[in-house]
């Protein structure tokens, strides 16, 4: 039975399993998953700036702090499935005060040489109750804005955040369900509710009245706990907050609530009020407020909580200290994993299901739900010094030498070959112009204008360019490691040049991806596509300076890597010739406990894939590079078949001249 949770707006993103991730599916294993946390960190800052409008960036904590300074939004290092819907609605609450919010007014308040912050009527009642006793002037100042910046600051915070919430909640419905869950993680847990109708925090002090104040929005409020708080909630009058226009107006407000407070709170030379509740005497039980109103204090009606009780209360009450004044506590991300981190948002890794119906292991014909592959759209230089993958990882021990990549060698073997394939490929650039005269339609030829006047009607011509149709070649190498070598070399050879020439003519673009597998959290491997050059957005320097950190280890998850790329590969139509080039050694084989892919069922699944390609108007090219540890060719033609060609290892160069041949055929 799958495990949901209640009212989660992320329920659409849950599997049947009982612990998983909630963006990928994944169960969730010991380890960190780091696809999946720059999955997390890049779903909630897509959330912000669209709520927002604005690129806010989204970070995750490296400290035990939250925070928003207008420019940025911190986020936990660690979002658990259960916490996901509010950890969103935290992070769109800070991103609507990036957008919302005027952070001149609160640095203003608090500062304590700025006296034109604080309204004078204030400070003079502030100083004759908490200051008759200062030193000087200038001691008598500091005491009183210190008091009455602590204690307004929270109260703007309180109105602030009630009205930024309400903008974002009416202007963007369909995110409530991520501010629904994040009051009621903070405000609406059971122990606060109890706690409002028990005899706790009904004293007259500071700490009974923020409780009250701020619990406001909960259904249990009782505005007769305290003296006061039914003239608090008039004046905030919650369901018109949308009145409170900019920050400087809910500054205003939350001096009005100070004051309110403050004249209900005894001063420290009056005799503390006696029992529970505020009575300063058994026999009184109402209290005239600042407003003139009059304010019943009650006990509640609930229960006395206990001692187990109360403590959870406290610990209820910090937090939600802590998130009005935006220091909820965050779980930590090391400096390493949050590095580690940006370079997978970076990339673009991501996940994606394939292999949906195949078998999930060999000891029985069941058929499971297929397994994730990971897709890394664009390799940066901090990815491949993460370490977090075996294809694309820059190794720095000199025991491990043998394993760097693509050679300096090869690399620039590919660049010069490329440079005179290209030169032959000029003809991609060059046009031909024929003009038709003496039309009855198209545009007015000037020469026979003239001939009007004798009645010739066919004073018209018409020009048509021929020219080659744009094309885009997807390059798609197997990197599994029976390919280490020659093979390895040579096609990586073959397919850089193929990229350098097609720098040299007009409307031609190449994709190079590599095929391979990754072990990803837990210790489950995966299959693995690294799209290493795209030169609709890299330049070919990108080659040069980041193809020697590619690799070969993985095994070969063909079909079920080309499913995953499906969208990447750019359809043969309107107008664009389409080829997807294929290098492989070896037949398809991959395993998990998702699944078990290979023999008949990987066959027809990889050529379901090249079929798929095929209808979408893309030429397909595979070329079987034969060799050590090479599978067999009659499985490989059974795959792609007409398009299936043997290529010997030693004359792959020739190949590589004869594809380019085909782009410059009409």
């Amino acid at each position: 039975m799958a495990k949901t949770f209640k009212n989660s707006t992320s329920n659409f993103w849950l599997d049947d399993s009982t612990n998983y991730d909630v963006l990928t599916g994944d169960l969730i294993k010991p380890g960190k998953d780091y696809v999946k946390m720059a999955a997390t960190k890049r779903a909630i800052g897509n959330f912000v700036s669209i709520v927002t409008g604005k690129s806010i960036p989204v970070t995750f904590s490296t400290k035990d702090e939250s925070f928003t300074d207008g420019k940025q939004v911190v986020i936990s290092g660690n979002i658990k499935d259960k916490d996901f819907d509010p950890t969103v609605g935290l992070a769109l609450h800070e991103g609507s005060h990036c957008k919302l919010t005027d952070f001149d007014v609160l640095k203003k308040l608090m500062d304590l040489d700025n006296s034109n912050s604080i309204p004078q009527n204030i400070f003079d009642v502030i100083a004759d109750k908490y200051a008759k006793d200062a030193e000087d002037e200038e001691d008598k100042k500091w005491i009183v804005r210190n008091y009455i910046r602590n204690h307004v600051k929270s109260l703007l915070n309180y109105v602030e955040d009630r009205r930024i919430d309400n903008f974002v909640y009416k202007s963007a419905p369909g995110y409530q369900g991520y501010y629904q869950a994040m009051y009621n993680k903070y405000f609406h847990s059971k122990v606060v509710d109890k706690g409002l109708q028990s005899p706790e925090k009904r004293n007259l002090d500071w700490d009974s009245y923020f409780f009250r104040i701020i619990n406001l929005t909960n259904k249990n409020r009782d505005l007769n706990a305290l003296p006061g708080l039914n003239d608090i909630w008039n004046l905030l009058d919650l369901r018109r907050i949308s009145r409170i226009r900019d920050t400087k107006a809910s500054l205003d407000l939350a001096f009005e609530i100070f004051g309110i407070v403050e004249s209900n709170i005894p001063s420290p030379t009056q005799e503390k009020p006696k029992g529970k509740g505020g009575e300063s005497d058994k026999k009184s039980k109402k209290k005239q407020s600042k407003s003139g109103g009059t304010t019943t204090t009650s006990k509640g009606n609930g229960k006395e909580l206990t001692p187990s009780q109360k403590h959870q209360l406290n610990s209820a009450i910090q937090k939600q200290k802590d998130f009005n004044n935006s220091e909820t506590k965050k779980s930590n991300l090391s400096k390493s994993d949050n590095k580690k981190v940006n370079a997978m948002q970076t990339s673009g890794s991501e996940f994606k299901n394939v292999g949906s119906g195949l078998p999930q292991n060999r000891w029985d014909n069941n058929n499971g739900k297929g397994t994730n592959c990971l897709v890394v759209k664009n390799l940066t230089l901090d990815l491949a010094e993460s370490g977090l993958y075996e294809t694309f990882y820059k190794y720095n021990s000199p025991g491990q030498s043998w394993r760097n990549g693509i050679s300096e060698v090869i690399i620039n073997d590919g660049i010069r070959l490329g440079t005179m394939l290209g030169k032959k490929l000029q003809i991609r650039n060059e046009s031909s112009t024929l003009t038709y005269n003496r039309l009855r339609k198209g545009k007015i030829d000037k020469r026979m204008i003239s001939s009007l006047g004798f009645g010739n009607e066919q004073v018209f011509n018409q020009v048509f360019v021929d020219q080659f149709e744009p094309a885009i070649v997807h390059i798609s190498i197997d990197a599994s490691g029976s390919m280490n070598g020659e093979k390895w070399n040579t096609s990586n050879k073959a397919a850089i040049a193929i990229a350098k020439a097609a720098t040299m003519v007009q409307n031609l673009d190449v994709i190079i991806s590599y095929r391979s597998t990754e072990e990803v959290s837990g210790g489950k491997m995966q299959p693995a596509v690294f799209i290493a050059y795209d030169s609709t957005k890299d330049k070919i320097t990108k080659i040069t300076r980041l193809f020697q950190y590619i690799h070969c280890p993985g095994v070969t998850p063909e079909g079920l890597c080309f499913e995953a790329i499906q969208d990447i590969i750019v359809d043969g139509n309107n107008g664009t010739d389409s080829y997807f080039i294929n290098f492989s050694d070896g037949e398809p084989y991959f395993e998990n406990k998702d699944i078990t892919y290979y023999g008949e069922s990987a066959f027809k699944h990889t050529a379901k894939q090249v079929e798929n390609m095929r209808s979408r108007g893309i030429k397909v090219l595979s070329y079987f590079i034969t060799g050590n540890y090479s599978g067999k060719l009659e499985n490989f033609k059974a795959m792609y078949g007409k398009d299936a060609a043997q290529v010997n290892v030693t004359k792959l160069m020739d190949l590589a001249r004869s594809i380019n041949k085909r782009f410059a055929i009409k």
